[in-house]
């Protein structure tokens, strides 16, 4: 006759058991692919802001296909014919040797999750997206290349840059742990909230990222308030496109604004509360640059920031839905996987 003990091993189910604590190392080379994505993006936006984009005119090597360390100093031309210097070659330049960093990461991940984690979706799955994304990326930078910075595919690149960064945020908190809706009702609508909140941010960036592409940035230099009390007239794409981003600015901005007000006023505190906080303190930065754009008639100075400030906002909201997610939404929970339906089953948006 069995023991009860005997019998409780026999109810538990087999895949437990079989699942491995995720290592921290794990963890902490999700951050700095995290960290080195946000760099990556902040040199891509340096190298847009300069007109670098084509200083190395061909792809993966500079001037040649085995070209990677082009010289430092001097005049060269770009893909258009036109002259730049040391200066733009290595913006260009760095822009491609930090991808390749963060590719280089991605695979350590990849090879990790396949090795250790192959039975945890939770895991497995986002490491093999970002390792798709990162791939994609570098062929869709061959091809901006080859195609003169084609505005489609620049866009397309930021669009894919940004959700690499946020896969990694999402690889790193989710090492600590499932990730899954919070148990809490009022804690659920507001992970749900965030979530939408973080979509439209990352739609505003890529409206950002093809208004820069088609030169729209100072289509209403001379009316810095259009679209607050006004509109028009709008005759071309640069013109819509240029107002779409100004309108849809104020509705990020007052809707993360919204998702911190809620917060607290919902009683979250800790995590949850403070990243919100981040993302309304630098929505009110990254209005404040915009105005500087025009100021400056889209000077480096004030483009560089603009474009970096808008992938930490990103970051920090990233955060709050992650943060508010795990056992009753205070981010704390097991470094077992759980494969049911717990982790899966989120209510819809």
């Amino acid at each position: 006759m069995s023991s009860p003990t005997a019998s409780s091993d026999l109810a538990s189910p087999p895949a437990a058991a079989s699942v491995a604590p995720t290592s921290p190392a794990f963890r902490r080379l999700a951050i700095a692919a995290a960290v080195t994505s946000l760099v990556v993006i902040a040199v891509g936006g340096a190298t847009r802001a300069t007109d670098s984009g084509l200083a190395c005119p061909t792809w993966p090597g500079c001037f040649t296909g085995g070209d990677f360390l082009p010289p430092l100093s001097g005049e060269f031309v770009d893909g258009l014919g036109r002259t730049v210097t040391g200066v733009n070659i290595w913006l260009e330049h760095s822009h491609r040797l930090l991808a390749g960093a963060l590719g280089l990461q991605i695979a350590a991940l990849l090879i990790w999750a396949l090795v250790r984690y192959r039975r945890q979706p939770g895991l497995l799955w986002p490491t093999v997206g970002a390792a798709v994304a990162v791939n994609i990326q570098a062929l869709l930078g061959a091809f901006v290349v080859w195609n003169l910075v084609q505005v489609e595919l620049v866009t397309a690149h930021l669009g894919l840059g940004t959700a690499t960064m946020a896969l990694m945020i999402y690889l790193a908190v989710r090492a600590r742990g499932p990730v899954r809706a919070p148990a809490d009702p009022v804690r659920a609508r507001l992970w749900r909230t965030s979530l939408v909140v973080t979509g439209v941010l990352w739609l505003q960036i890529l409206i950002g990222g093809h208004l820069t592409g088609i030169a729209g940035g100072l289509a209403f230099v001379s009316d810095p308030a259009m679209g607050l009390f006004s509109i028009g007239p709008i005759t071309v794409e640069a013109d819509a496109t240029n107002v779409a981003h100004r309108y849809l600015a104020l509705v990020v901005a007052a809707l993360i604004m919204s998702v911190a007000a809620r917060l607290r006023r919902a009683g979250v505190r800790g995590a949850p509360l403070t990243w919100a906080r981040v993302a309304a303190v630098l929505v009110v930065v990254q209005i404040l640059l915009g105005v500087a754009n025009l100021w400056s008639n889209l000077s480096f100075l004030t483009v560089i920031p603009h474009l970096a400030v808008a992938s930490w906002m990103l970051a920090a909201m990233v955060l709050v839905p992650l943060s508010l997610s795990g056992s009753d939404g205070d981010g704390s929970s097991s470094d077992v996987d759980d494969t049911s339906t717990a982790e899966t089953a989120v209510p819809a948006l």
